[in-house]
């Protein structure tokens, strides 16, 4: 009996000094235990709609959102770390100041080469251009009407006017007293009626009585239906249209980029003239100010600032390149991952991205989703 008594003793000494909580385990956070909660420092930066910072208050967003279902099913309580730039951000989880990051961050192979690990897209975005809207007054209206693709379809209506109006005049011009034998007035004549016929004004003054003439007024109806339709579309999608500007147009002129963003590192391969900024904000102001004739940031947050502030600036051309948004860890946390990749996984087969998509930007499907 006595021989059992020691390893009795020592067991139960070792409980009594056993501390009250067990410290969460990879495999807690790949779903197989469920240990206590423990606290997460997940790093973040300002990037609306994804997270907006708050004074003595939790980030909002969707990102934010995002991370606060995921430390929920895992049982982790969050302490939130604010940085100024994505850059000071990726040092922090580098150096272990946080164990998480998460905002707007793209994954990249770079980024993956220095240290880092990305969970599963969560939202798939890309490039976009910003530029200043321009001035409506009546010397830009005008400059803008002397474009060709406002010309164009006013040369076209003309022209087929000309055209129809000199076949006109030569069938009428001996029968039909409408129209003057003499050459000059005789066409003007026929201009003016193929114009009031496109117009569908209908005055009649002037009308064809012969078959052939006949028949080609008949013709000229039905095409005049095309053409005044091209005219109405031309200045339609000229007035819907964003911006006739793209990256392109803005060869060897300065365009900005936040430091140490996937938008600096993709104007380093343009034929522009790249200038960068700390914070979104410095950029703006560079924009406004007319020091860059664009900027070059993620198109979730500019389609988001461009909603706000519709009077000043506006998107310009199409998606520059496509990018998905993850959660960045340290690349020694490869289970840490395995957790979040599950989770991100189950909610965007449940619906989830897609409800947080509606909330944060009121649209159905994320861009390019």
């Amino acid at each position: 009996m006595i021989r059992y008594l020691g390893p009795v003793i020592g067991i139960l000494t070792g409980l009594w000094w056993a501390p009250a909580v067990a410290q969460p385990t990879a495999e807690f956070l790949t779903g197989q235990t469920t240990p206590p909660a423990s606290t997460v420092r997940v790093g973040t930066k300002e990037l609306p709609p994804f997270v907006t910072v708050q004074p003595a208050a939790a980030p909002y967003g969707y990102s934010a959102d995002l991370w606060n279902a995921i430390a929920d099913d895992l049982s982790l309580q969050t302490e939130w770390v604010a940085y100024e730039s994505v850059s000071e951000m990726l040092d922090g989880l580098r150096q272990g100041d946080v164990d998480v990051a998460i905002a707007g961050i793209s994954i990249t192979a770079q980024r993956e080469s220095e240290g880092l690990d990305f969970s599963y897209p969560f939202y798939q975005s890309g490039l976009h251009l910003m530029v200043t809207k321009p001035d409506t007054n009546v010397a830009t209206l005008a400059g803008s009407m002397l474009r060709w693709t406002n010309l164009r379809p006013i040369f076209l209506i003309f022209a087929s006017s000309t055209v129809v109006g000199g076949l006109i005049w030569l069938v009428e011009r001996k029968h039909n007293d409408g129209f003057s034998g003499n050459i000059i007035e005789g066409i003007s004549q026929g201009i003016w009626f193929a114009i009031v016929t496109l117009g569908t004004f209908g005055y009649g003054d002037v009308t064809p009585t012969k078959f052939t003439g006949r028949l080609i007024a008949t013709l000229w109806m039905g095409l005049s239906f095309f053409i005044v339709a091209d005219f109405i579309a031309s200045l339609t999608v000229q007035q819907l249209s964003e911006s006739e500007l793209d990256l392109a147009a803005l060869s060897g002129e300065p365009v900005g980029a936040i430091a140490g963003t996937t938008g600096e590192t993709f104007l380093q391969s343009q034929p522009i003239k790249l200038e960068t900024y700390p914070t979104f904000a410095a950029a703006v102001d560079a924009l406004e100010t007319g020091d860059i004739k664009g900027l070059v940031q993620d198109a979730p947050a500019l389609h988001h600032f461009v909603n706000l502030n519709s009077n000043s600036f506006e998107l310009a051309g199409a998606l520059l390149t496509n990018e998905g948004y993850g959660i960045a860890v340290q690349e020694t946390d490869a289970e840490l991952l395995e957790g979040f990749d599950r989770l991100i996984l189950d909610y965007q087969q449940q619906g989830f991205l897609q409800d947080l998509h509606r909330k944060w930007f009121s649209e159905v499907e994320p861009i390019d989703g």
